[in-house]
């Protein structure tokens, strides 16, 4: 809270540009103390994901799924800029976010605490902590409608500093939301991939109805390092075999 507010003070007084600059300082000291603070989890070991790779997002994955199998209803979690929110062709649709972008202006537990609404199409990309991203798709299970689609981001960190929470980088952050896709693979009722683009873009196909994540399992306790040794475990899919069965649903 001191740093966030001695931020805005500075935003002031010095104007956008000196503020930015120095702020970029700020953040290196913060983030360097905590990367110190739970060095004792680091792991050496990373794994060689290059997202760029390749021309394809989360939003070219959700604009497939929602042209192949003509959603007429859209829910994002976690908007921001509204980079993506703003890219849906989708005429029915609620972005959520308590500080910026989409068309609600709360928390996703605020939203789903009174929400009757189902949809065909979630996006899941609001707080990467694990407890929270749980919360999300344990509600987003409950609303959305039979042979319905729903989307995580940030499920492929690449190191234990991307993953860490409480955040330790001002880089890339996809926190602890992986844990998620050692549940899913367990989950009856739905068919679950992970494509290998933009920091991991998790698609769950809902088949059944009355889907349940069940209790928390015990990945809630786990590090990179368990993620690292069992990635073997997750059905990814590289964009090439993803467009191929996401395609599938226009037959």
């Amino acid at each position: 809270m001191f740093f966030r507010n001695l931020k805005i003070l500075l935003k002031f007084i010095f104007g956008e540009s000196m503020y930015r600059a120095i702020t970029k300082w700020i953040d290196y000291i913060i983030y360097a103390k905590r990367r110190y603070k739970y060095s004792s989890k680091s792991d050496a070991r990373a794994l060689a994901f290059n997202w760029k790779s390749t021309n394809f997002n989360r939003i070219a994955t959700l604009n497939l799924i929602a042209c192949a199998s003509k959603s007429q209803s859209y829910l994002e979690i976690g908007c921001s800029s509204n980079a993506t929110f703003d890219s849906i062709p989708i005429l029915d649709k609620i972005g959520v976010d308590p500080f910026y972008g989409g068309n609600r202006r709360m928390t996703s537990d605020a939203f789903f605490e009174n929400n009757a609404k189902r949809f065909d199409l979630i996006f899941i990309d609001g707080d990467h902590d694990y407890r929270q991203a749980r919360r999300d798709l344990t509600n987003s299970l409950r609303v959305i409608n039979e042979g319905g689609f729903i989307v995580l981001h940030d499920m492929l960190p690449r190191n234990w500093i991307e993953s860490h929470v409480p955040i330790v980088t001002p880089g890339a952050w996809t926190g602890d939301v992986w844990k998620l896709a050692f549940e899913l693979i367990h989950i009856e009722g739905i068919d679950f991939r992970i494509i290998k683009i933009d920091q991991g873009v998790g698609v769950i196909k809902i088949k059944g109805s009355r889907i349940s994540l069940g209790l928390d399992s015990f990945v809630s306790k786990s590090d990179f390092s368990y993620y690292y040794d069992n990635l073997q475990q997750l059905p990814m899919l590289d964009w090439h075999d993803a467009f191929a069965w996401l395609s599938d649903l226009r037959a």
